[in-house]
């Protein structure tokens, strides 16, 4: 007679199977055998009292087994999704800026805290439809309750897992604002000779705050017919060169762009005109531009508190220098003193300005929500994908992925606009960015009761 050997314990009773069972068999446990159709026969199945300490646990088996069951699918679909989004959105935004190929490669890896924002709920919603769209359609949730077991069992495990990734997003958009979109706007600065070239070979001209190029046409590095305008800066005038070729040089060093003209004419405004049959070289300082220091997505939320006590310490000067303008406008009026264009356009410019406080104020009183509610659409998607995979009962993951993706397009997304057009502009609260994720979930919570009454 056949010797049991124990899969597993449960409720102090241990199940033991036939020894020709395979070791994953053993570590599934009985809802496996019923979910493959397998029927032991009662020398192969018996029910004898668990007395070994080392019996594993088959609800651990069960967590263990789906957790790495997502998180496996999860892994391959975020690598293939940001690999996919990086590549995409990197070269869009490189061939928008006449980025060389070595600078967009340069720059993509500073995309991917960005890129992982918006990566990680989908890999999240394409795992959990593959898992349990599978699970369902081989019936192996049907043999949980068979077992006395709560699908919830199957469920909350990756709900966890789904709520920590939700955190993990939320560090993504704080690590892009504060140092992804600065170091790429770093380097933009430090390539400016590539980029110059790039923009034009491709458009014949290339403009930025320091100076101005246009060109005939480029041959390998000699710029052709290049006429060059060095723009006016603190302490010297506007100049502009017209050749017959020029050359730009970066130095990083000294942080000069070095530009080497041949055979023209310049031009220093104001003061004289001269042509040269030789060689001139002009320099122009690389200097990087600051960042925005209000604007939303270059902060951290740790100095949003800090920014708008600065902003609304201005508006508050700002409104008062308004005030002390409309009072003298009263004053004159009363006097019969007609309003000066000087007087109404710095009447205009103040209210301008109070305005731009405003919408500053606005837009940072609501990141954090913004970010949050965009962070936590990971958990918010294995909500909605866990139940409608579960009903689909499909066993092929991209069904599953379009069909738990749905709802999302046709409820979250519409929401998610709407609430942040509402909420910046200040109509609504800032919580009502958590419109979206609120209304996705109460369905996804009312299927979940459903699927573990039914």
């Amino acid at each position: 007679m056949m010797t049991a050997h124990p899969c597993f314990s449960m409720a102090g009773w241990q199940y033991n199977c036939h020894p020709n069972h395979t070791p994953r068999d053993r570590s599934r446990g009985a809802f496996w055998i019923l979910s493959h159709r397998y029927s032991p026969s009662p020398d192969q199945l018996s029910l004898t009292p668990a007395r070994s300490p080392h019996t594993i646990q088959p609800m651990y088996i069960l967590t263990r087994h789906l957790v790495w069951e997502v998180f496996k699918f999860f892994l391959a679909a975020l690598a293939v999704l940001t690999l996919i989004v990086t590549i995409g959105m990197g070269v869009k935004e490189g061939m928008s800026r006449g980025l060389p190929p070595l600078v967009m490669l340069r720059t993509m890896p500073f995309m991917l805290p960005e890129m992982l924002g918006i990566t990680i709920p989908a890999a999240m919603l394409y795992s959990v439809s593959s898992v349990f769209g599978r699970m369902t359609g081989a019936n192996e949730i049907v043999a949980l309750k068979s077992l006395g077991i709560s699908p919830m069992a199957a469920v909350w495990p990756v709900l966890v897992l789904a709520a920590f990734l939700s955190l993990g997003t939320v560090w993504m958009y704080e690590i892009a604002a504060t140092w992804c979109k600065p170091s790429v706007h770093r380097i933009a600065y430090e390539s400016i000779e590539e980029i110059a070239y790039g923009m034009l070979r491709k458009k014949g001209s290339y403009d930025c705050d320091q100076f101005s190029i246009t060109v005939k046409r480029v041959d390998g590095r000699r710029l052709i017919r290049p006429t060059i305008i060095l723009k006016e800066q603190p302490g010297r005038p506007r100049i502009m060169l017209t050749a017959a070729e020029a050359e730009l040089r970066i130095d990083r060093q000294a942080k000069l762009l070095r530009i080497i003209c041949r055979q023209g004419e310049v031009e220093i405004e104001g003061q004289m005109r001269m042509s040269f049959p030789d060689e001139q070289e002009y320099t122009v300082p690389i200097v990087v531009s600051p960042t925005p220091p209000f604007h939303r997505d270059w902060v951290s939320l740790g100095s949003i508190p800090r920014l708008i006590e600065i902003l609304q310490s201005e508006q508050a000067n700002t409104e008062a220098e308004l005030r002390q303008l409309e009072n003298l406008r009263e004053a004159n009026k009363a006097l019969g003193t007609p309003e000066s264009k000087t007087d109404a356009a710095e009447i205009t410019a103040k209210t301008d300005k109070i305005a731009e406080y405003r919408h500053l104020i606005l837009r940072l009183k609501t990141e954090p929500y913004r970010r949050w509610s965009n962070g936590f659409t990971c958990l918010c998607f294995a909500l909605i994908g866990t139940p409608v995979a579960m009903l689909w009962r499909h066993a092929d993951a991209l069904t599953n992925f379009f069909v738990c993706f749905l709802p999302i397009l046709a409820i979250y997304y519409p929401l998610l606009m709407f609430g942040e057009d509402l909420s910046t502009s200040g109509t609504l609260p800032p919580i009502s960015f958590w419109t979206g994720n609120v209304v996705l979930s109460i369905p996804a919570v009312v299927l979940l009761r459903w699927i573990v009454r039914h």
